[in-house]
């Protein structure tokens, strides 16, 4: 049976080898989802898995590693450039997985453009064209407004669509794999696309259903006017029809995929802090009810041992880890320096407007206990932030800046689980703490600002923050978790009211309302993210209510984060396109209803007005939005990172897009600095540092204890009972802290082999059992959990772990910010799978 012991994993492993040793080449793969907090070691423990599979000659598995975090690290972690293969599969070279091993990050500008190609053939002028008939009728039926959505298509969606693409491959891959490895992006990211095919399937059902409209209506025109090219212009649009019809198919057998509890699990990585099991818990629950089966939680950075016991402290051994972990560090943090020389000397970053001056770098110790509560984190904010020039400008108080310009805002961002809610909290503490008043705001999906502040910030309101332990101040501080599913709902009653009240008669008004309500319908699934921008309007009302001089934006990790920064451009153009709709309905509505003297006129009239009214006002705040994000007097970008090789990669990455965006970056803030901080390395004090290893022991057997239990509620749920059958409760894994980045094939074959080899919880994973039917296809392994917490770690290795076992692997990375290239140190980019040598 499934144990709690750190080789738990190795029942995924061989439940992996089982169900590929009874599959056929016609077979769909075995998919384990690899997911959870940033920077847990998600991709470590991913593509560990996939070198531990692929590398079992006996087995003879392939496996494929598939990352779609868009902050990519798979590569940096198999140590291969997965760049060049542009999203395709690439074999890994080594020996030790003998060519069964494939690796790619996926490309999602690629996939999204040629999903653009294929709606192309619903453009008014080209649909025109080819049917023989006049634009303005095409128009008159809402064509333009509805096929028009995706020239700002939703977040999340390029990633969706690279996912279908690599999965359901018609290529010379298709049917290789025995098994995949998706190394995922962080937990809220991870969650809304697992729900965003349910949108795109709704949205090419309706586009569909105007194209059949179209179609009558074009074969009449053409009959009547005997058109002798009837056949060839209807033969063109049904291939482009055809194209789409095929696209939308994908998206079915991808939904179904992702719930097919026989052929897919999901494995939650964390860490053994608060906020990791914290996370992990919510991530257990909302997976139980979407019908996503859970097998296993992985904790990584186990300091004392693993296999579920603490062991005795080596003195010798510990003082050597310390040394050899600030060696690696101070390599990491003077690379960042260098970066952030050359991002603050570059011509986007100059371009972006007035500034304090360079990007400056700030180092914060790594401390033995987990920093919560006000009193902590004014600690922290004392010893970060005070008597610092990089955060002059937000904590002085120079007070006379114009009224008008508003309160500086200040954004923190960077990958999952550095640390970013402490860092944003903290900095909110200590601005309040010099007289300012502060109001600070989480957009994470996977809230943690209630965990880090420890208050309840459920509701989506805000709350006053007791400055306690804070010297006598005059500031003050509020806090709020946005409350996303709140505000979307409100928003889509706005969205019904505008729709509703109309005629379904024929003609050009029913064709309208009809096409209206179908470009409605597709709010019932709105895209990733679209939830929290909604709700992040609140923000734009905590400007114009004023009363606060700084406001502090806490994100999701580092791809979330972009996603969010252009989400506003997708709902501008879609709420155009719908007021656009509804103006031309209105008026043909106002003629009709004043002909007949309806009596309910006036009052459906007002109600829509209402509607209309209210959603022109969410679109100025969508618009104040996007020019307050991109105001280089007034809002500043921080980023939070590790001196860690993947912290240190995606964060270069980050603030050359953020420079190339017109967003201004202020501010590097290094956490977790082994060794002191404030840019020097201190000499080892042996006594202090054998008394933080006890402490730091401690505090986390007390989290794994919390996480155990959950484990065990979340087995025994009726929610998890019926998400079909399973191979037992889920399995608890816990993973050393190891000393050094484990980046690169043989690294993360090692860490597979002492995490999932002889592991009852990856059997299913790694078996040999390769009987089953060939319908079936390959196992899903799902990876997920906070950020930060080492899901492209575990991802990655399981994905090497189950390739050595002989299974054909294919990990794929879905989250915005990927770092499965990072992991697997391959160049992923270019959304081609890679083979990972």
């Amino acid at each position: 049976p499934r144990g709690t012991a750190l080789f738990s994993l190795r029942g995924l492993v061989e439940e992996i080898q089982e169900c590929a040793s009874t599959a056929t080449s016609a077979a769909i793969p075995r998919t384990v989802f690899v997911g959870g907090k940033g920077g847990v070691g998600k991709t470590t423990i991913s593509s560990s898995l996939a070198v531990t599979l692929a590398s079992d000659y006996s087995r003879d598995m392939n496996v494929l590693i598939v990352s779609t975090d868009p902050a990519h690290s798979l590569g940096d972690a198999l140590d291969v450039d997965l760049r060049a293969s542009r999203g395709k599969p690439l074999p890994l070279t080594d020996p030790l997985t003998g060519g069964r091993l494939y690796a790619c990050e996926v490309d999602p500008s690629a996939a999204l453009e040629t999903f653009r190609e294929n709606l192309g053939a619903f453009d008014v002028e080209a649909l025109s064209e080819a049917l023989g008939v006049d634009a303005q009728l095409l128009e008159s039926l809402g064509l333009r407004e509805f096929s028009g959505l995706l020239n700002n298509p939703p977040p999340g969606l390029d990633e969706l669509v690279a996912l279908a693409n690599v999965l359901d491959a018609k290529d010379e891959n298709a049917g290789r794999y025995d098994c995949v490895i998706v190394d995922t992006a962080p937990t809220g990211h991870t969650l809304r696309m697992l729900a965003l095919p349910e949108f795109l399937d709704g949205f090419l059902g309706k586009l569909l259903q105007l194209r059949a409209k179209l179609s009558g209506l074009a074969n009449t025109l053409q009959a009547f006017l005997g058109s002798d090219q009837a056949a060839e212009r209807a033969k063109t649009i049904d291939d482009a029809v055809s194209k789409l019809e095929e696209f939308k198919i994908k998206m079915g057998r991808l939904r179904e995929r992702l719930r097919d509890s026989e052929r897919t699990s999901f494995a939650v990585v964390t860490v053994p802090t608060k906020l990791g099991v914290a996370e992990s818990k919510r991530l257990m629950i909302e997976l139980a009810d979407q019908g996503v089966r859970v097998t296993d939680v992985v904790v990584n950075q186990r300091v004392g041992g693993g296999k579920g016991k603490d062991e005795d402290v080596d003195e010798d051994a510990t003082l050597q880890y310390y040394e050899r972990r600030k060696a690696g560090q101070r390599r990491w943090v003077n690379e960042l320096r260098e970066a952030v020389e050359g991002v603050s000397s570059s011509t986007e970053y100059q371009n972006n407007g007035p500034s304090t001056g360079p990007i400056a770098l700030t180092e914060v110790p790594f401390y033995d206990a987990e920093l919560v509560g006000v009193p902590a984190l004014a600690y922290l904010g004392s010893q970060t932030f005070e008597d610092n020039a990089g955060f002059d400008h937000l904590l002085g108080d120079d007070h006379s800046a114009d009224a008008a310009d508003g309160p500086q805002f200040v954004i923190c961002g960077g990958k999952g689980g550095v640390g970013k809610t402490t860092t944003s909290s903290s900095l909110a503490v200590s601005m309040a703490s010099k007289g300012h008043d502060v109001a600070i705001v989480s957009t994470d999906p996977a809230h943690s600002l209630g965990d880090a502040l420890d208050l309840d910030l459920r509701g989506g309101k805000l709350v006053d923050v007791p400055l306690i332990g804070v010297p006598p101040t005059d500031g003050s501080l509020v806090a709020m978790e946005v409350d996303p599913a709140q505000a979307l709902g409100q928003f889509k009653g706005l969205v019904d009211d505008l729709i509703g009240g109309d005629d379904d008669g024929g003609g050009p008004s029913g064709d309208l309302a009809n096409t209206l309500r179908d470009l409605g319908e597709v709010f019932d699934t709105l895209p990733a993210g679209t939830d929290e921008v909604v709700a992040l309007a609140e923000v734009i009302n905590l400007v114009r209510r004023g009363g606060y001089d700084r406001i502090v934006l806490d994100t999701a990790p580092t791809g979330h984060t972009l996603r969010m920064l252009a989400l506003p451009e997708f709902l501008d153009g879609f709420l155009g396109k719908l007021l656009q709709l509804r103006a031309k309905l209105s008026g043909l509505a106002n003629t009709l209803q004043a002909f007949l003297g309806s009596d309910q006129a006036a009052e459906r009239a007002k109600t829509i007005d209402d509607a209309v009214s209210k959603l022109e006002e969410f679109k100025i705040k969508m618009g104040r939005l996007r020019e307050r994000l991109r105001d280089s007097e007034r809002t500043s970008f921080a980023v939070v990172t590790v001196p860690t090789k993947l912290g240190v990669a995606e964060s270069k990455r980050l603030m050359i897009e953020l420079a190339d965006q017109g967003v201004r970056v202020t501010d590097v803030v290094v956490n977790q600095r082994v060794g002191g901080g404030k840019g020097k390395d201190e000499d080892v004090d042996e006594d202090a540092t054998l008394q933080y290893y006890e402490r730091r022991k401690a505090g986390q057997r007390r989290w794994v204890n919390e996480l155990r239990e959950a484990v065990e509620g979340v087995s025994s749920s009726t929610e998890y009972q019926n998400n079909g059958p399973s191979t037992g409760p889920i399995a608890l894994t816990e993973v050393p802290f190891y000393d050094a980045e484990l980046v690169g094939v043989p690294a993360l074959a090692y860490l597979g082999s002492q995490t999932f080899e002889d592991n009852a919880g990856f059997d299913h994973l790694l078996g040999d059992d390769h009987s089953a039917d060939a319908a079936d296809g390959p196992q899903f392994v799902i990876c997920g959990g906070k950020g930060g917490v080492g899901k492209t770690t575990t991802s990655s290795s399981l994905a090497v772990s189950m390739a050595s076992k002989g299974h054909d692997v294919a990990i794929v990375s879905t989250d915005p910010a990927h770092s499965l290239g990072d992991a697997l140190d391959l160049d992923l980019r270019g959304g081609k799978l890679v083979d990972v040598p």
